[in-house]
């Protein structure tokens, strides 16, 4: 069985990131991100190419239903255009895998890397 795209997403952090964009919005946008992730290249292969291509493993937390990485802003650039998002939504993307990351990660007493990683920004991928 498929996780959905927003089995990692919490419902609360959907309905607060940002009230203007709206949860409904929000969760379009961050569904539509996790499947175009996974339609090409997917989910474990597109993580697999950074591990190799990236200048830092940007693993944070593996699991078997999610991901939570630490990526150079360039690769949100890219994602959002491929999205067709700015300005505000793309804000309120960025802000709920940053909170969603850090939540992962807080619960499994795994700290958001501090040092080096100031251009570095969070991406959550729920694998499929």
């Amino acid at each position: 069985m498929t996780r959905g795209e927003l089995a990692a997403f919490d419902d609360d952090l959907l309905q607060s990131v940002d009230t203007e964009v709206g949860a409904d919005r929000l969760a379009a946008l961050a569904r539509d991100h996790q499947a175009g992730i996974r339609e090409l290249p997917g989910v474990d292969d597109i993580v697999y190419e950074w591990r190799r291509e990236l200048p830092v493993d940007p693993v944070l937390l593996r699991s078997p239903e999610v991901y939570v990485l630490a990526l150079p802003d360039r690769v949100w650039t890219e994602f959002l255009e491929e999205l067709g998002v700015d300005g505000r939504e793309a804000d309120a993307l960025r802000h709920l895998h940053d909170r969603q990351g850090r939540r992962l990660l807080d619960s499994t007493d795994t700290p958001w890397p501090t040092d080096a990683l100031g251009s570095y920004a969070a991406m959550v991928l729920v694998r499929p």
